[in-house]
């Protein structure tokens, strides 16, 4: 109940929310980086969502994936940068959150807008 969870755009430093979404266009392919703060008031590793998209995981620090196949939830250990492949191909509205129930309850979502 006494942490905060948050997903922040490191280019812009703007936390991310319900409000405060991510724009993109239709036919968009999109390299995202997650990185897991180790020095986080609660280290722990965190399932990322994305509805309505789908994506392929490049690599996991640094290493890259030769396993590919699509997805729409991947695994970020504590301390760890995951590096995904987002084809934007889907108009809407699409929830974006850590898929441990609590985390995005309690900040650790946004949402992703296509048009």
């Amino acid at each position: 109940a006494t942490v905060n969870w948050i997903l922040k755009d490191n280019a812009t430093g703007k936390q991310l929310n319900r409000t405060n979404i991510i724009q993109m266009k239709t036919g968009d392919i999109k390299k995202i980086r997650f990185y897991n703060d180790p020095n986080s008031a609660h280290p722990m590793q965190h399932p990322i969502h994305i509805h309505g998209l789908r994506f392929l995981v490049l690599d996991q620090d640094g290493k890259v994936n030769n396993n590919l196949g699509w997805k729409d939830t991947v695994l970020v250990p504590t301390g760890s940068t995951v590096v995904i492949l987002l084809v934007v191909d889907n108009p809407g509205l699409w929830h974006v959150h850590c898929h441990i129930a609590e985390h995005a309850s309690a900040g650790m979502e946004t949402v992703i807008k296509v048009a």
